[in-house]
């Protein structure tokens, strides 16, 4: 899975932000609610020459990225129907109530379970399940603008849907 992102910071650590253009419903959304682009580091492997306001296109691994999804929001989500059920089973004598708010105590705790998880899988998988992500190109300036007037894309990158 790749994707385009901006270079923020091109000092020892590499650091972009996403540069997708949200529409403008999302935007006040994003803005009502604080929501802030992070930047976040990524590794450059090609050891390829950039500096900050490039443009890049990135490698997520979509399988870890696919498991690290599924763990973070799928473990904790499984975790309230067994505290529920479990809340039943264990005591027989506790109303709905109860078992609701065991169950949701589970899914609270499911998030730092997930965290943990995914940390011990990142030492124990070779490679790391927490892998940074990978530059695997530099978008010329002018390759952004010059792909959208096109009407099937270029099917290079992601900024222009291809």
């Amino acid at each position: 899975m790749t994707r385009t992102a901006m270079v923020v910071e091109a000092t020892d650590s590499l650091k972009v932000k996403n540069n997708d253009i949200p529409s403008a419903k999302a935007a006040n959304a994003r803005q009502f609610w604080g929501v802030k682009d992070r930047a976040y580091q990524v590794a450059n492997p090609s050891n390829l020459s950039v500096s900050e306001g490039d443009m890049v296109e990135i490698y997520l691994p979509p399988g870890r990225t696919l498991l690290t999804t599924g763990l973070l929001f799928l473990l904790p989500l499984a975790l309230f129907p067994l505290g529920f059920f479990l809340a039943g089973i264990l005591f027989p004598e506790v109303d709905e109530g109860s078992s609701f708010l065991l169950g949701f105590l589970l899914l609270l705790f499911g998030l730092p379970i997930a965290a943990l998880i995914r940390r011990i899988l990142g030492r124990c998988i070779p490679g790391g399940i927490s892998e940074i992500p990978k530059i695997v190109k530099v978008i010329a300036p002018d390759e952004p603008q010059s792909c959208k007037h096109r009407v099937d894309g270029c099917g290079c990158h992601q900024s222009c849907g291809e």
